[in-house]
Order: structure tokens, then C-alpha cells, then sequence
């Protein structure tokens, strides 16, 4: 489950957390208000290719990073375990 994103320098955004909770969350807003672009960061997050034009107007570089629970039966952590990974909690 995603838990929380955060981002820095992505389009029009300087800087933002957005939690998430069990359940539906939904994104509301007027336009221009960046929903699209949360939108766009968990693509990024699922492996979506980046475009350099997505940083932010005047930066070097943006940064897109998700907190993510999952069961303690996911196959996600055999495989980091094939790697000698040990994973955390979260």
C-alpha cells in the first residue's frame, strides 16, 4: 500500500508530502493544482521513463520518493532476499 509520496522540483511543485490512507484516497482540486502532477510522480515511482523537462523551471534536479507497506507474504521480498537485500519494515 502507498503510504506517502514525496515531492521536490517536479513541474510546478517547489515541495510537497502527500499521506495516504487504508482505503480509497481521492485527489479534489481546481485546475492547475498540481494533481496531475502527484498523478505523474507514482508513475515515476512505478518506473515511468523521466523526462528532464518534468524538473522544476530554474532547479538541477527533481526528487519523487514513496513510502510503501506490503505483506508480509509478497513475493517482493524473496526476490531482495535472491539479492541479499534484507528489507525493513517499510
Amino acid at each position: 500500500m502507498l503510504q506517502n509520496l514525496y515531492v521536490k522540483n517536479l513541474a510546478l511543485i517547489d515541495e510537497t508530502e502527500v499521506e495516504f490512507g487504508e482505503g480509497l484516497n481521492i485527489l479534489t482540486g481546481e485546475t492547475g493544482a498540481g494533481k496531475s502532477i502527484i498523478v505523474d510522480s507514482v508513475s515515476l515511482i512505478l518506473g515511468a521513463r523521466a523526462d528532464k523537462e518534468l524538473i522544476k523551471y530554474g532547479e538541477e534536479k527533481a526528487f519523487v520518493e514513496a513510502l510503501v507497506t506490503l505483506p508480509d507474504s509478497a513475493p517482493f521480498f524473496e526476490l531482495l532476499n535472491s539479492y541479499g537485500i534484507e528489507a525493513e519494515e517499510d
